[in-house]
């Protein structure tokens, strides 16, 4: 072969892997959009595509050897691949219109549907990939001729060019073609540049036609060296495969698993393999059998994959680091991830390339240069990666978990890399030419190897509590070295679940805020500090559409949106769609707020991605929610697109309404404005209602919103489920209060698309990777919400219909108001009403004016609203007047005010007093009429003080049982944990004692003193 034609090949086959893995991302994508993007989906497509190139490259492989221009069959293939390209838009489409029609008229589900996702996948991708994969032996055959030593460095040039094109494709298609240019032109880009390599390959191919050259010499047999290579690679590969899907998994958690974070676990990982290849073809065809260099390439993926191991918990502090510093931007801090993500896979990837191209050389018989060989090589390896694939995705990581996974993959390079070095050594004897030359490298290969087996089954493992940090979303403000620790330690947090699912990892978490649900390390629900979202959801759609029977929600989360469309008057069904199980599986978790719903009979539950499971279920409902994770979140902003919208429409009945939720935090206003103008798209009425400054209620109807007074008087009768949710959790007490969160009428509304500049569709899906931006950003617009009142003002309407109803939706008692603005509105409003003053005050007395509020307080006294009246005693308490601190906190209780705010402060009094008795008796009302929600909030700062005198100083049978109380009515808490321990100890009850201390260790709470505490309390027991 001519040095110039095989530099201009290598060329061709570098851009031949970019377009193939570009190719791969797209059609992916446009599977997804057809089967949905659960596990099952993204198995049964990657099995097909690797199937087709495992496939391609056993036939063509065969057929190189008989050609007499194995280099202008790569070319054809080319061709042939641009060819499908052309067409892979119509054959896609086809493929939907069938999936959707058998598997909805046949009502498939489980294995029949992912089955026939799997059929119609292979049927799809069976001919281009079978193209693929015959184009590495078809090159590799043209690149060796006859020479059978050259089989080695051909392979791996050729597939180090090939991988490191791949990378290349990655970063095109993740970083700007998806985004920028959009999904079918790609295609027919790439299509296009298939051709253009194929007609280039066909006119150099004269001068790589296989030269006559003499057969290497068979210096001995190498049978079982062959069986060994031969299974090795299947078996490592399948460790591959199982060492990216779990690598990934981790990484998601502390790196975010935004669509770059993916896009970078897949760059760095081909990356690897690529530079490994790259060094195999550098080495000279005249060194002997590769099996000493194998050995210790399965050695460098075993000990560089238990570096994870050893150094996990740096990359959490890594990534707070790069969070943390001011002078990132969200490009650098990418950049910077990019980074973390290398420092975990890319030593292994090198030795993952490294092995193939050396492997395939050992299991090619020794007499004769044949692309079949090259072919049977990569096709074991691609069966060994559908099974990796499909093994851990769909049994290791639910049944094992990901560290245990891992481990296992670590057992399989270690066992390799000693089997291969047994083999290097075998019949070398001691001292000769020969042995001088292995001795090093089976050296290293057997220690590199023990290391990783060491590491398997010796390595600490990583806390489930670490790897759920979420650095990214939770650690971004600067933290002093003991905030650092505390965050590490989930200091306060107790975690009661965690799973790791098919398409996610699980947790619950309990702290002094109540419960929350974790989705990779991400909060997507709670018990406390999200209900005011969580209601609304299903109150705002609900209250739109009167008289509903029926109702379809969008991820579960905690259940209470479920609960509350359930709660409707005359709801005859609602269906959940979750994509993750273990999500379901929480649900228990969270049954003070959810009611247990999923146990009515009312109510079911379907695991499915929302596409798939809208599209091939026919029933219509009269309410749909959407509620998915934020669009940061790889996959999510398919549930945003016009066309998702038109799938949602098509299950509505006719009025229906359709509720999506949209976040504010980390999206500008035209971003915004796009997710409504999308929706307006599609339904012609729109309204925009919110729960926060933070979250909006998109509703969207084939009819004009309006809003019967009478039926939302009878969802929030008092009495009723949702009535209580409404008033305890959204302070909603008649039915002008609900209007308070209408934010934009459709005038609003029309004004608010004018501003969008998002273009988001299924074919360029630019919020995917715009929201993905603003989350690494590190600041957002915090004034958007600022922004929609002021465009509801602009065309003559007031958002929540009055400045007092608006003041009453974004005001809370007891909370210094953020919203300054909106409450001197409301005040202005409504100057007699002592509410509003108590809230100005409160807030004037937050920023430091003493003055005014001085100067409002008779008024505040005059009043004697409840209200004002428990200001005016915080401000006693303060200022050291604790008789008429005590006297206005009992008038609060007598006139109905907040009854555990008060109650704890008259706790405090009598503690202070050394009245144990009325400390106990307050105590108890403060705890049972405080359950933390708007309406009661739970006031564990006023309550510390009474109870550690209680524990310290009081009757300790007492204390104990109101602690007990305490623990048992917030068990979140940890104050009841530390002085429980406290009064244990003060009785001797050492064994107690160190039941308290056990349980603070579940919330990351060490008590240093601990030891010496329950030393002296033994040594007095023995005394």
């Amino acid at each position: 072969m001519r040095s110039s034609a095989a530099r201009a090949y290598s060329l061709l086959f570098f851009f031949s892997g970019a377009t193939g893995l570009v190719y791969e991302l797209l059609w992916v994508r446009i599977l997804y959009q057809t089967f949905g993007s659960t596990i099952q989906s993204i198995t049964t497509v990657v099995a097909a595509y690797m199937g087709g190139l495992g496939l391609g490259a056993w036939l063509l492989g065969r057929k190189a050897d008989h050609h007499p221009r194995p280099a202008a069959l790569y070319g054809w293939l080319e061709i042939a691949i641009g060819a499908f390209g052309l067409a892979s838009p119509f054959v896609l489409s086809l493929a939907h219109r069938v999936y959707i029609g058998t598997a909805g008229t046949f009502a498939l589900g489980g294995a029949a549907s992912v089955a026939l996702r799997f059929g119609l996948a292979a049927l799809v991708l069976l001919v281009p990939t079978t193209l693929m994969g015959g184009t590495l032996p078809a090159l590799t055959k043209g690149f060796m001729g006859v020479e059978r030593d050259r089989l080695q460095t051909s392979l791996g040039r050729l597939y180090a060019l090939n991988t490191l094109g791949a990378v290349v494709g990655t970063a095109l298609a993740g970083f700007f073609l998806i985004e920028r240019v959009g999904i079918h032109p790609s295609l027919y880009a790439t299509a296009a540049l298939n051709l253009t390599l194929g007609a280039a390959a066909l006119a150099l191919a004269r001068p790589l036609e296989p030269s006559p050259a003499a057969p290497s010499p068979t210096a001995r047999p190498w049978d079982r060296t062959r069986r060994v290579a031969l299974t090795l690679l299947a078996v490592t590969a399948f460790a591959s495969l199982l060492d990216e899907i779990a690598w990934t998994r981790v990484l998601v958690m502390v790196v975010g698993g935004s669509t770059y974070a993916f896009t970078l676990v897949l760059l760095v990982f081909l990356l690897g393999i690529g530079l490994g290849s790259a060094i195999v073809a550098r080495r000279s065809p005249a060194r002997p059998p590769p099996v000493a260099d194998a050995a210790l390439a399965q050695g460098i993926t075993g000990a560089g994959a238990a570096l994870l191991l050893a150094f996990f918990a740096a990359l959490p502090l890594f990534v707070i680091r790069v969070f943390q510093h001011p002078g990132f931007d969200a490009i650098e801090r990418l950049g910077l991830m990019g980074l973390a993500v290398g420092a975990v896979v890319l030593i292994p990837a090198v030795g993952m390339g490294l092995s193939f191209p050396l492997l395939a050389d050992l299991a090619a018989p020794r007499d004769a240069a044949r692309g079949a060989d090259v072919g049977v090589a990569y096709a074991l390896n691609t069966l060994g990666s559908i099974a990796g694939a499909v093994l851990t995705g769909f049994v290791l990581v639910v049944t094992l978990g990901t560290e245990t996974t891992l481990r296992l993959g670590l057992v399989i390079n270690g066992v390799a890399a000693l089997v291969l070095a047994a083999l290097a050594a075998r019949g070398v004897a001691e001292g000769s030419a020969e042995h001088r030359a292995l001795r090093l490298r089976v050296l290293a290969a057997g220690g590199l190897g023990s290391i990783a087996l060491g590491a398997a089954f010796g390595a600490s493992g990583w806390s489930s509590r670490l790897i759920d940090l979420g650095p990214t979303i939770y650690a971004r403000d600067p933290m002093s070295p003991a905030a650092l620790q505390g965050f590490l330690a989930h200091r306060g947090a107790r975690q009661l679940a965690f799973r790791e699912g098919w398409n996610a990892t699980v947790s619950v978490w309990e702290g002094l805020t109540g419960r929350t649900l974790r989705v990779n390390g991400k909060v997507d629900a709670s018990d406390q500090g999200d209900m005011d979202t969580q209601i609304m959801l299903g109150l705002a759609p609900a209250a739109a559409r009167p008289e509903a029977t029926s109702a379809l929600v969008i991820g579960f989360g905690s259940g209470v949106t479920t609960r509350v469309l359930a709660d409707v008057p005359g709801m005859q069904r609602v269906r959940v769609v979750e994509i993750e199980p273990a999500v379901l599986s929480m649900s228990g978790l969270f049954a003070r707020v959810n009611d247990s719903v999923l146990r009515r009979p009312t109510v079911s539950a379907v695991v499915d991605d929302a596409r798939s499971a809208l599209q091939l279920r026919r029933d219509l409902f009269d309410v749909i929610v959407s509620e998915p994770s934020n669009p940061w979140v790889a996959g999510v902003a398919t549930l945003y697109t016009p066309e998702f919208f038109r799938i949602v429409q098509s299950r509505l009945a006719p009025g229906g309404v359709f509720c999506q939720w949209v976040q504010l935090y980390q999206l500008p206003l035209p971003v915004v404005a796009g997710i409504v103008r999308n929706l307006r798209a599609v339904f012609p009425h729109v309204d925009v209602w919110f729960s926060s400054s933070l979250d909006l209620m998109i509703l969207g109807s084939d009819r004009p919103l309006t809003y019967d007074r009478a039926w939302i008087g009878r969802l929030l009768a008092p009495g009723t489920g949702l009535g209580e949710l409404s008033r305890e959790w959204l302070g909603i007490d008649s039915v002008g209060d609900h209007f308070g969160r209408h934010l934009l009428d459709e005038n609003g509304v029309a004004q608010l698309v004018e501003r969008g500049t998002l273009t988001h569709r299924d074919d360029r899906p630019e919020l995917e990777f715009v929201a993905a931006r603003r989350f690494l950003d590190p600041e957002w617009d915090s004034h958007v919400f600022d922004s929609l009142m002021a465009l509801e003002v602009r065309v003559g309407g007031h958002p929540g219909t009055s400045p007092v109803l608006l003041a009453r939706a974004m005001t809370a008692p007891r909370v210094p108001s953020t919203v300054g603005p909106i409450l001197m509105a409301a005040h202005h409003a409504q100057p007699e009403n002592p509410v509003w003053l108590a809230r100005v005050a409160r807030m004037r007395f937050a920023a430091g004016d003493t003055t005014f509020v001085d100067s409002v307080l008779p008024a505040l006294l005059r009043s004697r609203h409840p209200e004002a009246l428990l200001f005016a005693a915080a401000l006693a308490g303060r200022r050291g007047d604790l008789r008429a601190r005590v006297a206005l906190l009992r008038e609060v209780v007598a006139r109905g005010g907040d009854t555990a705010e008060a109650e704890a402060g008259l706790a405090g009094a009598a503690a202070h007093a050394g009245d144990w008795r009325g400390t106990v008796t307050a105590l108890r009302l403060a705890l049972a009429s405080g359950p933390g929600s708007y309406r009661h909030p739970f006031p564990a700062g006023s309550l510390h003080d009474p109870l550690t005198g209680l524990a310290l100083t009081g009757p300790p049978r007492l204390a104990d049982s109101v602690l007990a109380a305490a623990a048992h009515a917030h068990p979140g808490w940890t104050t009841p944990y530390e002085l429980r321990a406290a009064v244990a100890l003060r009785e001797g009850r050492c064994d107690d004692a160190v039941t308290q201390f056990q349980a603070l260790a579940e919330f990351g709470i060490e008590v240093a003193d601990a030891p010496d505490r329950l030393w002296h309390c033994r040594s007095g027991a023995r005394h």
